[in-house]
């Protein structure tokens, strides 16, 4: 525990997270950080590429990527497989596909003409007499991605052949993505395609503002203040977060997270009450770069270390009537739309600001501090979950926890 007050001991500046929870401002700065990154996190767990709504017809596919792999997503027209394949042409390395989202049969790319089918062999070749009898474009087809696996709809893709199996992946995890699976009667579809926010700032922001309810009261005061002019009365948000011991944040091992508006068993008896979406009773994320928010699934896309693309797609129940889905798709606007109240204030408050503060790199203080509620967190006995109440960052914690383990095992082992 961390005494009021105290004055931290030295910490050498190779140290990344330290024991009492102090995070260096390095590892939402450095450009080395981020690369290592790519290549010991996102090179190494199963991230979240599609959701098999927004391929539903043989020949259907999505562009997508995996850190900062570019990949096509397709389903295979006679079977209905899903490849995932990275999108780069065998030639001479052009991206093959530019569309987010389409039907075909091939791939051409549009710098020399090659030509793959659907599944990425390689079917074409323009002026193929530059190259011997021998040439075998069998052995010349897109490559595939190393592991590809669908839990309840959801597309992962893995860089690494070795990786456990995608439910052993998901762990604790599953339960929560069961419940979003199951929405409605015929499950979710996330046919409005999605709502793309660029930040200048590190993919992790976004990650631990997901599961933080500690900022709404102050970076969203301006949306509880326009509720209590609507309705009258002052939102609970406030007191929820501070007392009510059904709302709650949650290590679930792995990296994966969750902050619980109340006990899933209890769902719709705890709403938040924010005046957005509450189809899910829950923040989720899971790691490295899936979260779902009150009616939205929300993917984190590292660009650059300083350059994060979010892309938010408002989750609609498979076979709603128009008006369901129309109540849906303006709630989400009103609160994480681009003219929205709260998805401005998180970029401004929690991803621009925070940015320029870390930039101070010469104050001996160059550490975030991750402690709070760790001197009361719980772990439940037999399944590991460590819980800790609404307003601390047991979540942010899970997240780094998995980060720095990661981080610490050297390429190639």
């Amino acid at each position: 525990m961390i005494e009021e007050n105290a004055v931290p001991t030295p910490v050498d500046k190779d140290v990344l997270i330290t024991d009492d929870w102090r995070v260096s401002g390095r590892i939402y700065r450095e450009a080395s950080i981020f690369e290592r990154e790519l290549r010991r996190i996102y090179g190494r767990t199963w991230v979240f590429v599609a959701h098999e709504s927004e391929i539903p017809v043989g020949g259907d596919y999505k562009t997508a990527y995996i850190g900062r792999q570019p990949v096509i997503v397709s389903r295979v027209a006679d079977t209905g497989a899903i490849n995932v394949m990275f999108n780069r042409c065998r030639h001479r390395g052009s991206a093959v596909c530019q569309r987010e989202f389409g039907n075909t049969s091939f791939f051409r790319c549009a710098y020399h003409g090659w030509t793959y089918g659907a599944e990425g062999q390689l079917v074409g070749v323009p002026f193929d007499d530059g190259y011997p009898e021998a040439f075998d474009k069998s052995a010349m087809g897109l490559t595939h991605v190393p592991r590809v696996e669908v839990y309840r709809g959801f597309v992962f893709a893995s860089l690494d052949p070795a990786i456990v199996g995608l439910p052993e992946y998901l762990g604790n995890a599953r339960r929560y993505l069961d419940f979003i699976a199951d929405v409605g009667s015929g499950g979710p579809e996330l046919a409005s395609r999605a709502q793309k926010v660029v930040y200048r700032g590190n993919w992790k922001l976004q990650i631990e503002n997901t599961i933080d309810p500690y900022h709404f009261s102050f970076t969203h005061k301006s949306w509880l203040d326009i509720l209590k002019d609507r309705t009258g009365t002052s939102s609970p948000w406030v007191k929820n977060v501070r007392t009510n011991p059904d709302w709650r944040g949650m290590d679930l091992g792995n990296g994966h997270a969750v902050h619980e508006y109340g006990p899933l068993e209890r769902a719709g008896e705890n709403a938040h009450a924010i005046g957005i979406g509450e189809l899910i009773p829950f923040n989720l994320n899971v790691f490295p770069s899936l979260a779902f928010v009150g009616a939205h699934l929300r993917l984190v896309v590292p660009r650059a270390v300083d350059e994060t693309h979010v892309y938010l797609y408002p989750i609609l129940p498979r076979g709603a009537d128009a008006e369901t889905r129309n109540r849906i798709l303006r709630d989400h606007e009103i609160f994480y739309g681009p003219s929205g109240f709260g998805s401005t204030d998180d970029v401004e408050v929690g991803f621009d600001r925070v940015t320029n503060g870390l930039e101070a790199s010469a104050s001996p203080n160059d550490w975030a501090l991750m402690s709070r509620g760790l001197h009361r967190e719980v772990v439940e006995p037999g399944t590991g979950i460590r819980i800790g109440r609404s307003s601390d960052e047991v979540p942010q914690r899970a997240y780094l926890r998995r980060w720095l383990e990661l981080m610490e095992v050297e390429d190639g082992c």
